[in-house]
């Protein structure tokens, strides 16, 4: 081989090897950029200064709102041959409900045919008396008799009318008509078909328009500086996991209740998709804000470790600091620090377990 062509080789070697370490140090250069493995996943809370809250919890149920009841009575004694409704129906005003078979509207129909059939002989005696009086045949003493009896009867006829109207009495079928007196759903029935039904009986039935009902919890004597008229409340239930109502204490009573020994506190709920049923047991969660001040932080981003609480800090850096902290107040859903960590701090909050063991082994 020439010198010429071994020249040749050598450079050839020589920028090629250079090429090749400009390229591996572009490779390592972009390999030191790239952020770490879970750091872009992390999920952090901003420590912030708020007021202090402390919040109990109330047991309670729902119950119906009174204003919206209406409990049915018979005003008749009779049978019930046919009932058009079960509990929990949504009813409307006017719908018939069942049907009551009586001998008082036997009765009634017929002292109505008796004075109707009277009433047209008294208007017999009137038309006589009134031509007799113009051909002054009669008096007018006789004229005035027949005038008043055939408007006593009208009066009869009309008052037994309005009781069969009251009654909802049906001519047609010889029964009483049980007619639905307000729009709602029936949350009690206490009749069927062959039911026996006294004037002295109690509610057949009761109606109630579920569109809003009143949480009605319990206040301990020990809570009663704390539980106030306006509070905000939030209504849980295990009926529904994970699911809140939010409400707001609309009225304290003043006397204790004689077998509980609480005061009832009154949260007047709206119930648009008739999830708040009454009977349904419930927890109240309320909230009173004080005036004192304290940096606040989720009570999930808690740690406890060796009998002592720790928080996981995110630096500047992006590293990733344990640090122990002493809790000052905590409430149901945050825990307020008045040393230890400061405004503006990262708190991690997800998947904090896990880092908290890695940074601590790293540690050592």
């Amino acid at each position: 081989m020439s010198t010429s062509m071994s020249y040749i080789l050598v450079l050839f070697s020589v920028i090629t090897g250079l090429g090749s370490c400009d390229q591996k140090t572009e490779q390592a250069s972009e390999t030191k950029e790239k952020p770490k493995a879970g750091i872009q996943e992390l999920t952090t809370y901003t420590a912030a200064m708020e007021k202090i809250t402390q919040s109990i919890r109330l047991n309670g149920q729902i119950e119906y709102n009174p204003n919206q009841v209406v409990h049915y009575a018979s005003l008749v004694n009779g049978i019930v041959t046919k009932t058009y409704f079960s509990l929990g129906d949504k009813v409307t005003k006017g719908q018939v409900l069942a049907e009551l078979r009586s001998s008082e509207l036997t009765d009634l129909n017929t002292q109505s045919k008796t004075l109707e059939s009277q009433l047209r002989v008294a208007k017999r005696k009137l038309s006589v008396a009134e031509s007799m009086f113009a051909d002054r045949v009669s008096s007018e003493k006789d004229l005035f008799e027949a005038q008043s009896e055939v408007d006593i009867l009208k009066s009869e006829i009309e008052k037994i009318q309005a009781n069969l109207s009251l009654y909802n009495a049906s001519s047609e079928k010889g029964v009483f008509q049980i007619k639905a007196p307000v729009s709602g759903y029936v949350v009690e029935n206490n009749i069927s078909g062959g039911t026996q039904i006294n004037g002295n009986d109690s509610d057949l039935f009761t109606i109630s328009d579920l569109s809003d009902v009143w949480v009605m919890t319990n206040v301990y004597a020990v809570d009663l500086p704390f539980v106030q008229k306006g509070m905000s409340a939030v209504i849980k239930s295990k009926a529904y996991p994970g699911e809140t109502f939010d409400g707001v204490i609309s009225e304290i009573s003043q006397v204790f209740d004689p077998q509980d020994r609480v005061l009832k506190a009154r949260i007047r709920m709206p119930n648009k998709d008739l999830k708040l049923k009454p009977g349904l047991t419930i927890e109240a969660l309320v909230r009173k804000n004080l005036s004192e001040m304290a940096i606040a932080v989720p009570v999930s981003a808690l740690i406890f470790h060796n009998n002592e609480n720790y928080v996981l800090i995110q630096k500047q850096d992006k590293s990733l600091e344990p640090r122990k902290v002493t809790i000052d107040v905590q409430d149901n859903d945050r825990v307020f620090f008045k040393n230890g960590i400061e405004a503006g701090e990262k708190i991690v909050v997800k998947n904090q377990l896990l880092l908290f063991s890695e940074a601590v082994s790293s540690e050592k």
